[in-house]
Order: structure tokens, then C-alpha cells, then sequence
């Protein structure tokens, strides 16, 4: 399952995930719903068949702080409580507003849903909002470099365990992960390194493309330009194809889930 993160940002990141939804390149995509969507452009992604979910959101258009300082008063158990039920109750509002539906899945802008005290309000929300049927993101990574080391690290075991006992559909394992440097090159020797890494349980990579525009910014706006000229490439589905790939979505993830359980 390839997931664009970010949908709602801007204008060319939501151009991205249109166009990469058209030609079948895509199977998910994270919406922060502060952020903006046209209608026809929630139709089309419905349309493609692209799973929706609430890319949950505390740094960005919720702006409660810096990634540092929300991840010092996560390990601190510093948040009210409310003050993150109601984040995520207001973002869920606004997620079926626009959309039209409940998300079929959420995870976390920068990860954050995973973080001690976050996770806990998050998925006691989640069930009592709408019982177990919301997959969650997990951010176990067959990869091996330290980036993705210190994300599990910094609450998805202790994130993994709680899905598990509350019954809740999570991927078996995620990749995407590199520091937003990579050139065209360098990107081809990392996607095929995660295509090699999937299992027959599957493999959820995330990705944050964005068509090239002079109309906004942002840290990551380079990468995002460079990601989006690698998935619409040639290379791109050579190596899909050489790998055996086979797109899923959330519901293919449940299945089998189940079926482990059985």
C-alpha cells in the first residue's frame, strides 16, 4: 500500500495525489483536516477507490507546538487530556464534514500518534467514537537505519501492543523512511529497497508528494517535487513489476488480519 501523507496541505500536494490516484500509482492517502479539499476532488479520489484517512495533526494547522516540544510534554504526561480529546474530536469533525464519511484509517502528521499520553487519549476516542473499526498506522519498519529505529522507538511497540488488545486493524509493516535528500537517484536505490523488504503480510510505504509549484512552500518542498517526479516515472513501475508487487488497501490488511487471528 503506497500512502501520500499530507492531502490538505496545499493545492500541489493535493494535484499530486489526483494525478498519482489516476494512473494507479497510489492505494491510500492522509488527509489533515484542517487543512483544504474540494469536493470534486474528494469525488475523484473516491471515484480512483483511494482509502481516506485523518492524518492527525498537533504541529501544523493545529499548531500546539514544535515537534520537540510536543514530543517533551508527550514523555512528560504534561497534555490535559481534553485538550487533546479535543483536538482530535474537532479534526474527526472536520474529516467527515469534507469528506463525507469516517476515515478508514489514521495516523499521525510526524508521527505523533504513536507519543506516550497522545496514543492512549487517541484510541480511547477512536473507540468510543466508532468502536474497532478505524486502522491505525503502525511504524514497525523492516528498515535498518537509525531514522526509522528512533521513530518505532518513540512509542509505536507500546502503540503495536494496544492495537492488538483492543482488536484494532494496523499494517504489518511501514517504510518510506529517509531524511528528505534524496535525489532522483538515490531515490530509485531506496524504493527498490523497500519494495524488496515487503512480505506476503504486506507493507504500507508512505510518500509526500507534490506537483512542482511556485505558489507555496515549505521545509520539505524539494523532496516532495523530487517524489513526485519518481512515482510518475517508468522506473517507478519497472520496479513494481520486477518485485511482484501487488497494490492493497485497508480492507486486504483486515482480511488477513482476521486470518492470522484464525
Amino acid at each position: 500500500m503506497i500512502n501520500v501523507d499530507d492531502l490538505g496541505l496545499s493545492a500541489a500536494v493535493n494535484e499530486a495525489v489526483l494525478r498519482l490516484a489516476q494512473i494507479g500509482r497510489i492505494q491510500a492517502t492522509s488527509f489533515m483536516s484542517m487543512g483544504t479539499i474540494a469536493s470534486d476532488e474528494v469525488a475523484e479520489l473516491k471515484k480512483q477507490n483511494i482509502d481516506i484517512g485523518l492524518h492527525f495533526d498537533l504541529t501544523g494547522f493545529t499548531a500546539l507546538g514544535s515537534l520537540k516540544q510536543i514530543l517533551i510534554k508527550s514523555y512528560l504526561h504534561a497534555w490535559s487530556k481534553r485538550i487533546i480529546q479535543d483536538a482530535i474530536n474537532r479534526q474527526l469533525d472536520a474529516f467527515e464534514d469534507k469528506i463525507g464519511c469516517e476515515p478508514i484509517f489514521i495516523d499521525g502528521h510526524q508521527h505523533i500518534h504513536q507519543f506516550p499520553q497522545i496514543r492512549s487519549v487517541m484510541l480511547k476516542t477512536l473507540l468510543q467514537r466508532y468502536g474497532n473499526k478505524i486502522a491505525v498506522r503502525s511504524t514497525k519498519s523492516p528498515q535498518h537505519d537509525i531514522k526509522a529505529k528512533l521513530i518505532y522507538a518513540l512509542g509505536g511497540y507500546q502503540l503495536d501492543n494496544s492495537l492488538k488488545q483492543a482488536n484494532i486493524t494496523h499494517n504489518h509493516a511501514f517504510a518510506g523512511i529517509y531524511n528528505f535528500n534524496a535525489d532522483i537517484k538515490t531515490l530509485q536505490t531506496k524504493w527498490k529497497q523497500w519494495f524488496a523488504s515487503a512480505s506476503e503480510q504486506g507493507l504500507l510505504i508512505m510518500c509526500h508528494p507534490a506537483v512542482p509549484s511556485k505558489s507555496w512552500n515549505d521545509e520539505i518542498k524539494n523532496a516532495r517535487e523530487c517524489e513526485w517526479q519518481w512515482l510518475q516515472s517508468e522506473a517507478f513501475i519497472q520496479y513494481w513489476q520486477q518485485y511482484h508487487c501487488q497494490a492493497m488497501n485497508w480492507y486486504d490488511i483486515r482480511q488477513k488480519n482476521i486470518c492470522h487471528i484464525q
